[in-house]
Parts: C-alpha cells; sequence; structure tokens
C-alpha cells in the first residue's frame, strides 16, 4: 500500500531540489489539460469551482478529470468536462507501484500539455511528471508539490478548501471565485418525477425535506462521529412534521440504510426510505425539487447546496470553515461550534438548534416561491 508518511515528505522534499534549480518558463495557456484529484467526493466536488473557472478562462480547451470510481459520480455529467479518466486505485489506501505505473502510461498517452493538481500529494505529484505532462501546477505543503513546474504554497490558517483549490487558476492569473457545481442528468431528473409522483405520492402540496443521516465513510477513512445522532435526526423530523406537515424523505448510500431505518423507527409519521436506492445524480435531482435538505459533513450535503436546496449542513469535528459546502449566502446554514478533545454530541448541535436552522430555511423557500 501507498501511504504518506514522514519519510515520504522528507523524500519528497529532497527529490524537488532538481526541479527547483530548473529554470521555469512562464505558463502558457493550456489546449489539453487534465485536472487529477482522485478521492474522495466531498473534495472532488469541492474542486468544481477550479474547474468552472478553467473552463471559463480557456473555452476552447478540452478539459478532462482523473478520477476514482468511487467520486466519480460528482462529475460524470459535469458538460465542462471532455473525459473521466480512471484512476483505479491510485490515490486510495490499497493503491500499489503496479497500480501507479498502469496510470502513468495511460496518461502518456494522452498528452497532455498541463496537469492542474489539486490536492497535497507527493505521489501524484509524481505521476503528473511520469507522464511526460509539461505543465504542473499543484499544491504544495511539506514539499509534496515536489514535482510541479509551478508549486502553489498552501497557505497557513484556516481556509476553506475550494478557495485554496482556486489559487492554483490564480497562477494562469484568472481571478474568480465560482460555487460549487453539480449537475443532475435529464434521465435522472424523469426518473425522480416518476418516484415522487408513483411511489412517494408527494404532488408538491407539503413541503418536501430530504434528510441524510449518514456520512463519515470514504475509500480513506471512515469517521462515525461526523454523523449527528440518530434520535436527534428523528427528533427533527417529527418537529417538522407536527409543525409544517412536511414529506420526509430519507436517503443515503446502502451502508446508510441501518441508520436511515433507525430515524424512521423512531419517527410515528410515514417516512419514504430512500437509502441504498438513489444514484447520485438522482439525488441531485430530488433536491433541485426539495423544500429543504439536512445532513451531515458528507458529498451528499454539497450536491444539495450545488443544486439550490435549501441545506442544513450539520458538522461534528470536523471544521466547515475548511469543508462546509461552498454556495452563495443563504442558500445554506452549517452548525457547527468549537470543541475540545475527546469530541461529543452531546452539548453539539442539539435538537432545538436544529430545529430553528430549519424552520428559517423552509420560511425563505416559501417566501422565494411567493415571490
Amino acid at each position: 500500500m501507498l501511504r504518506e508518511n514522514a519519510l515520504t515528505v522528507t523524500a519528497a522534499r529532497l527529490a524537488g531540489i532538481p526541479f527547483r534549480l530548473l529554470a521555469r518558463r512562464p505558463l502558457q495557456p493550456p489546449h489539453k489539460l487534465l485536472i487529477l484529484r482522485p478521492c474522495c467526493l466531498s473534495q472532488v466536488m469541492l474542486a468544481t469551482p477550479l474547474l468552472a473557472a478553467l473552463s471559463e478562462a480557456y473555452p476552447r480547451a478540452q478539459i478532462d478529470w482523473a478520477v476514482s470510481e468511487w467520486a466519480r459520480p460528482g462529475v460524470a455529467s459535469n458538460p465542462r468536462i471532455s473525459e473521466l479518466i480512471d484512476t483505479g486505485r491510485v490515490g486510495l489506501p490499497d493503491a500499489t507501484w503496479a497500480d501507479v505505473r498502469a496510470l502513468v502510461a495511460r496518461l502518456r498517452q494522452e498528452r497532455y500539455d498541463t496537469c492542474i493538481i489539486p490536492s497535497r500529494s507527493s505521489l501524484l505529484s509524481w505521476v503528473a511528471w511520469r507522464a511526460n505532462i509539461p505543465q504542473r501546477v499543484g499544491l504544495n505543503q511539506a514539499g509534496r508539490g515536489f514535482a510541479h513546474t509551478v508549486a502553489v504554497k498552501v497557505p497557513a490558517g484556516v481556509q476553506h478548501e475550494s478557495l485554496v483549490y482556486l489559487s492554483l487558476a490564480q497562477a494562469f492569473g484568472i481571478a474568480a471565485s465560482a460555487p460549487v457545481e453539480f449537475f443532475p442528468s435529464d434521465a435522472a431528473r424523469s426518473a425522480v418525477t416518476r418516484r415522487l409522483v408513483d411511489e412517494i405520492d408527494w404532488l408538491g402540496d407539503v413541503p418536501l425535506v430530504i434528510m441524510h443521516p449518514g456520512g463519515g465513510e470514504n475509500p480513506v477513512r471512515t469517521d462515525s462521529r461526523k454523523r449527528w445522532p440518530v434520535e436527534r435526526f428523528a427528533l427533527l423530523g417529527n418537529d417538522l412534521v407536527r409543525n409544517y406537515r412536511a414529506r420526509v424523505l430519507l436517503v443515503g448510500a446502502e451502508v446508510d440504510r441501518p441508520l436511515a431505518q433507525a430515524v424512521s423507527g423512531l419517527m410515528p409519521s410515514a417516512v419514504a426510505n430512500l437509502a441504498g436506492r438513489l444514484k447520485l445524480d438522482e439525488l441531485g435531482a430530488l433536491c433541485e425539487v426539495a423544500d429543504l435538505y439536512v445532513g451531515n459533513d458528507a458529498g451528499s450535503t454539497h450536491v444539495a447546496a450545488a443544486v439550490g436546496c435549501p441545506t442544513l449542513a450539520i458538522y461534528g469535528p470536523s471544521n466547515p470553515a475548511r469543508s462546509g459546502p461552498f454556495a452563495p449566502p443563504g442558500r445554506v446554514r452549517v452548525l457547527w461550534a468549537e470543541w475540545e478533545q475527546p469530541f461529543s454530541w452531546r452539548d453539539h448541535v442539539l435538537p432545538d438548534e436544529a430545529a430553528a436552522a430549519a424552520a428559517a430555511l423552509l420560511r425563505r423557500a416559501e417566501e422565494k416561491r411567493g415571490g
């Protein structure tokens, strides 16, 4: 397995010396550009503002994205991308050198002139160099961007990841700050419309609320602390049903089905459990018509915010100032507070606080419809 550690970071710093000594030419406008960001879904979503900035600045350039199968749904239907390159296990903890060599060979065939690496990874820096891509613009923290031709220093302190990624566009002289983007397919919209009418029996007469109790699981790490307790999801759902006659839909991946079932079991009203039954672009299409989305620190929360759904994002141990939804003001409410070790939900984001935030978002959605 290939993992970043103190030894690899030191080796990357030493390996970067000859690259720093080489004369660097000014950046040239790209014609065939690759974004190399394999994982994970949230981080891929947070890199879509960078994609938008590059696409707007270079409308004639071909832009491809090298991404893992896990994170592929986040950009699969993005019209700014010409081709998706499967990175296999590269970028995941179980990658082998055989995987890396296969990816390098694949990228060499494409003859890219520019590679953008929105990642703090010495391995991905090496991959872009070995793929013979002449312009390599990426993040550099602790020497991990040793093989970049333009190594952009990661600023100290707390800064949102989307802004960090956008600093790579600034290396080309592009000043932009677009929101995260997600594009559900027309097929997904049609499938969701049929399901809402035929299966959910929702005709738009009451608020539609989507709740995602899962999260904290990806191929790199698992952190169950990111999940707001299921009993609090149930309390919030009951409050929304009681006060707004809301129709509640529970969503998530297949692994989230037990959590969704637990929430459903604590709610006396009828709740539709779609966990494990929706593709990501179908979830995006569902969020396009919903009045409210409630979820944890998870990729689906970024999807909801990206398509314009009023979004209540509940954050636990991770700081939303770094990784919260990157959306226009007013569209998203984030609940989070500073905490001390060890993290506990006991006094963190209580149900009454969530209910007040949800009510404010529902009122705004109603005012927008009325306007």
